[in-house]
């Protein structure tokens, strides 16, 4: 697997925004399986990258223990991605399956543990990235003294808090787009949610990609995509903020993977 560090520098200008946040590099995919990239600050595309190897990728993310590029396809492989020429190299596979269907798939690494969370509808699985071992965690459901109580969660985006080097703690954060709200999954490998707050869109979005950057000095800024336009959302409230329509792409975004600002 190849390190991103190089890449990373021409992708971004390190300025501090007003949300006292580092913009960064921002990798989106669209379509089958291309990767876009864009800024945090300033959500115009300036590089489309196709990825080769793979037929289709079903998500992607960043992977803060080894500085990789990660995908997974809808078969079940775990691929590195090179972020130069998009070339796709098997991982590893998983040794169980989840059911795809209409409905999104997450892919995103827990940073403390460096494992993959991998969840389509309620299923909830936990995956090890180098070996492919599946661990079946809790299906998904509402809290018991949460107000959504007994409804069927619709999440289609995840993301977790100090995605940067192996940190000692973290939090997991989800999209629930039948509510229309920021999610915490309190226990992850339980499967455990709890309303934040809703996000405040109007309408309903036809696809999320949600992601989360940490900075080295513990701060957190989260990132939202509904289909073309970029957000933040406040992780205390739920509140999104519209950032602006990211400019250059045609095809929605599906996935977002914030790279650490160097």
């Amino acid at each position: 697997m190849k390190a991103i560090t190089f890449t990373l520098a021409a992708c971004a200008a390190l300025t501090l925004n007003a949300g006292s946040a580092f913009s960064a590099p921002v990798l989106g995919l669209t379509g089958a399986k291309t990767l876009v990239v864009f800024d945090t600050a300033k959500p115009e595309v300036t590089k489309t990258i196709d990825v080769t190897g793979v037929d289709r990728l079903a998500g992607i993310d960043f992977r803060p223990g080894t500085k990789t590029i990660m995908g997974v396809t809808p078969d079940h492989q775990i691929v590195s991605i090179d972020p130069e020429t998009g070339a796709a190299t098997e991982v590893g596979k998983m040794d169980k399956t989840l059911t795809m269907t209409e409905a999104p798939v997450i892919v995103d690494f827990n940073p403390s543990a460096d494992r993959l969370r991998f969840m389509t509808g309620t299923t909830n699985h936990r995956v090890h990235p180098d070996t492919g071992a599946v661990t079946v965690d809790g299906a998904l459901a509402f809290e018991v003294d949460d107000m959504h109580k007994g409804e069927t969660p619709d999440i289609v985006a995840a993301a977790y808090t100090n995605s940067i080097g192996k940190p000692e703690k973290t939090a997991m954060y989800n999209i629930d787009a039948t509510i229309g709200a920021l999610i915490q999954q309190t226990k992850p490998n339980d499967g455990t949610l709890k309303a934040i707050g809703k996000l405040g869109l109007a309408g309903k979005p036809a696809t999320y990609a949600f992601d989360i950057q940490g900075t080295a000095d513990g701060k957190n800024v989260a990132y939202l995509v509904a289909e073309k336009t970029l957000y933040t959302v406040n992780l205390e409230t739920g509140a999104a903020t519209e950032v602006g329509t990211i400019t250059g792409i045609e095809d929605d975004v599906r996935d977002i993977a914030i790279l650490p600002a160097m």
